[in-house]
């Protein structure tokens, strides 16, 4: 580790996440200390998290991390259980074997990340807005699920449990993120995300019945 990284490592925990200060200290260097900034002490990273401007770096950090967790923890998996399959058999005997859909998962994940992304601070948003938290903002809470996304994705490494460990730290990390900046109870906060799960999933049945009555509009008599 060369000196001027270690000369901004200060500075950059006191005003981070240190991964948006790639310009100062370089990719890599950023990259590994936001990770064991938010695993060590998240608390402090939320603590002085930015609250507006620019969310392209809270995208990338978020985007970048479950996309390669995903990808070495499949390869992990296949290694471990000698599956030659990206995706479980039963799931081309559901969808069928005209396609190759391991490979269209793994080419889909940056879209679906990056969908997840932006849906999940909308949906809390709302949530919060709704049982009367109506301080939060959604640039705020892009952040804080971002980096609660990206940083709990390396534990998906981890063979056999790293799936629950993901959803279980990613919750811990949301949990300390608004309670950090908006105090939020504990409480306040499994009443959102439950609120927010459900808008989701009015939201998805929403569209799949608007998709329907398209495609059943567009198709020939």
């Amino acid at each position: 580790m060369n000196q001027e990284f270690e000369n901004y490592r200060e500075e950059m925990i006191i005003d981070g996440p240190p991964w948006e200060k790639r310009d100062v200290a370089g990719f890599f260097g950023t990259l590994w200390l936001t990770i064991t900034a938010m695993i060590r002490n998240p608390i402090q990273v939320f603590a002085v998290m930015r609250r507006t401007g620019e969310m392209n770096s809270a995208l990338q950090y978020s985007v970048l991390l479950q996309v390669l967790g995903t990808v070495i923890s499949l390869a992990i998996s296949m290694l471990v259980t000698g599956r030659s399959e990206i995706i479980p058999v039963w799931m081309y005997e559901f969808l069928g074997s005209d396609y190759n859909w391991g490979t269209i998962f793994i080419m889909s994940l940056p879209l679906m990340a990056i969908l997840e992304q932006f849906f999940k601070p909308l949906f809390l948003n709302l949530a919060f807005g709704m049982i009367g938290q109506s301080q939060t903002s959604y640039s705020t809470i892009f952040r804080i699920t971002a980096y609660a996304n990206g940083t709990a994705a390396v534990w998906m490494l981890i063979p056999g449990i790293g799936g629950l460990v993901y959803i279980g730290f990613n919750f811990y990390l949301m949990l300390v993120g608004f309670r950090t900046i908006y105090s939020t109870r504990n409480g306040q906060f499994l009443g959102a995300i439950i609120l927010a799960v459900f808008l989701g999933f009015i939201s998805l049945i929403a569209l799949s019945l608007v998709s329907t009555l398209l495609f059943a509009g567009a198709s020939p008599a």
